[in-house]
């Protein structure tokens, strides 16, 4: 969630979190995806069924709403739907904007989200590589959420990087505090990745987890 009322990937236990980490799922005003796979969209059933005055905007490239609209069907009528392009940036109200990096993921098409509200932040759940004309777009960065999927090679799955690569690759970014999220069932507990990370990188790497919460 950015300043609670945007909210990044939709998975499906999405409305429980909202709920416990006491966010009122009727101020969302953006929902932007990623990339159409379940953990990611299935989300949306829930929330197409809050009770806002205003349809929430859903907002994704093409390709990516297509595919939703095969895994999440009808629940696609609740919302207002904005189709982005790459890199351009979407006003989402006082002076914020976001917008889609390409990253890649396999054969799954995948994005980044960058959103400026108001300091600029970087979301990329899942990736296996960034590509260098999408690294420019993202020079300018407070905070990266990047993938987390496995600690090192062993677990390592198809079309994800490793935390050793991310921690590589938050290096070359200069972004001011990286956090890995979608942590892998191969890695670690939390406390042994912390360890890592910072043994490995520096203090501005560290482990996400549910309910944190990043002021910027």
């Amino acid at each position: 969630m950015v300043n609670k009322r945007i909210l990044l990937d939709a998975p499906i236990d999405i409305y429980g979190q909202l709920q416990k980490n006491s966010i009122d799922p009727r101020k969302l005003t953006h929902i932007a995806i990623t990339h159409a796979h379940d953990d990611h969209v299935f989300g949306l059933y829930d929330l197409s069924h809050i009770y806002n005055k205003e349809k929430i905007t859903l907002v994704a490239p093409k390709g990516v709403i297509n595919a939703m609209r095969r895994l999440v069907g009808v629940s696609m009528r609740a919302f207002k739907i904005y189709e982005a392009k790459a890199f351009e940036k979407i006003n989402i109200g006082s002076d914020s904007y976001l917008s889609f990096i390409p990253v890649e993921h396999g054969s799954t098409e995948a994005y980044g989200i960058k959103v400026k509200a108001p300091k600029p932040i970087f979301y990329a759940p899942e990736f296996r590589r960034i590509l260098p004309s999408s690294k420019k777009e993202i020079s300018d960065i407070e905070i990266a959420v990047i993938d987390g999927s496995s600690k090192t090679g062993y677990g390592q799955a198809q079309g994800h990087e490793t935390i050793e690569e991310g921690i590589r690759l938050g290096q070359e970014i200069h972004a001011k505090k990286i956090f890995f999220t979608n942590i892998g069932h191969k890695t670690d507990k939390h406390e042994g990745l912390v360890d890592f990370v910072k043994s490995q990188g520096a203090d501005k790497f560290d482990i996400a987890f549910d309910g944190l919460e990043i002021r910027v």
